[in-house]
C-alpha cells in the first residue's frame, strides 16, 4: 500500500491541475476541488499511468 500512496503522491506532483485534497482506498482515486470530485481514477487507471514512472 505504501508503494501505490508513494506512486500516487508522485503523479499528483507532476499535475498542473488545481486540487485541494485527495483519498486513496486501494481501488479508486478521487481528486478533490472544493469538496467535489473533479476527477476520479480507478486501480486499472493508475496502472496504466504508472507504467510510466
Amino acid at each position: 500500500m505504501q508503494k501505490q500512496l508513494d506512486l500516487i503522491t508522485r503523479f499528483l506532483h507532476f499535475t498542473t491541475e488545481p486540487f485541494d485534497e485527495w483519498d486513496w482506498d486501494g481501488i479508486e482515486l478521487l481528486i478533490f476541488l472544493k469538496r467535489k470530485i473533479i476527477e476520479r481514477y480507478s486501480f486499472e487507471d493508475l496502472k496504466n499511468i504508472f507504467k510510466d514512472f
